[in-house]
């Protein structure tokens, strides 16, 4: 049953329990130690199932969320179809949804803890874009279709934007090569996310008014989460990215991606006036 677009489910407790063997677990998050996150990820063994949506468009999922399959590959299209029209991208990209069961199938995953919230756009596998997240049936808050919708999309702009600009998927070693900044990509993911569900943008911009310091943009050249306060970097790039589009317009923005390919991009004057963009190198 819906309500107000919210897909209306049942979550029987049992789910919640941890299926993934705990000295499994143990073993995988060791890697953390030695493995960045696109090196590490592997399907969890309780994702079995595969859903074709289109020939480059695939759901793995675990047998028990076969009845949630409905509301993610309409998710999933919707958020497919804005993202490859916001970025005007030509042809198709490949991108696989992984579905975990239970928050112990992500963590088995991810190779460490997670909340039932998290979700992730971690890397490539077998030629496919791969996109981690908790089953709706898990997982109340992605029972909303308009707040599944935004997640996805945010997550297929990280591939996109790497497929564009062919940023090194090591996002701790953006700032070492001057690679796209993590802050530019995770604006990006999130301004087009807010365009899909716009109680983000009033929370967001909201939240920016109280912020009274900021980073500076040389510490969000890498990962944002390892920023003391990961909040504020995401928010910072979101609201830097938010400026670009009104002052530059997208289409300067993708341009710019484009021309990273062969690392003509100086990516520090993005923000400065009176100093080009573009280079040589």
């Amino acid at each position: 049953m819906t309500d107000c677009g919210r897909i209306v489910v049942s979550i029987p407790r049992s789910r919640h329990l941890n299926s993934i063997d705990s000295s499994l677990l143990q073993s995988r998050f060791r890697l953390r130690e030695t493995q960045y996150l696109c090196e590490r990820f592997e399907k969890s063994p309780n994702i079995t199932e595969e859903y074709w949506v289109a020939s480059h468009l695939r759901i793995s999922y675990a047998a028990q969320d076969t009845s949630a399959l409905p509301l993610i590959r309409e998710s999933f299209l919707r958020a497919y179809d804005y993202v490859k029209g916001w970025f005007g991208y030509r042809g198709d990209i490949a991108v696989d949804l992984w579905v975990a069961p239970t928050l112990a199938d992500l963590s088995y995953v991810m190779c460490q803890p997670c909340d039932d919230g998290f979700f992730c756009a971690p890397g490539n596998r077998d030629g496919m874009n791969v996109i981690l997240f908790v089953s709706p049936l898990s997982c109340e808050m992605n029972a909303d279709k308009d707040r599944l919708t935004g997640n996805l999309a945010h997550e297929i702009t990280h591939h996109v934007v790497q497929d564009i600009s062919r940023a090194t998927l090591y996002s701790m070693k953006r700032k070492e090569v001057r690679d796209v900044p993590m802050w530019v990509e995770e604006g990006l993911c999130q301004f087009i996310e807010s365009e899909l569900c716009l109680s983000l943008q009033e929370s967001r911009a909201e939240r920016i008014t109280e912020i009274t310091k900021w980073y500076d943009r040389e510490e969000l050249w890498n990962d944002l989460s390892s920023c003391d306060d990961a909040s504020i970097a995401y928010l910072q790039a979101y609201k830097e990215i938010r400026t670009l589009v009104e002052t530059k317009g997208k289409g300067e923005i993708i341009r710019l991606l484009y021309l990273n390919r062969k690392h003509y991009v100086n990516w520090n004057n993005l923000l400065r006036k009176g100093n080009e963009t573009t280079q040589a190198r």
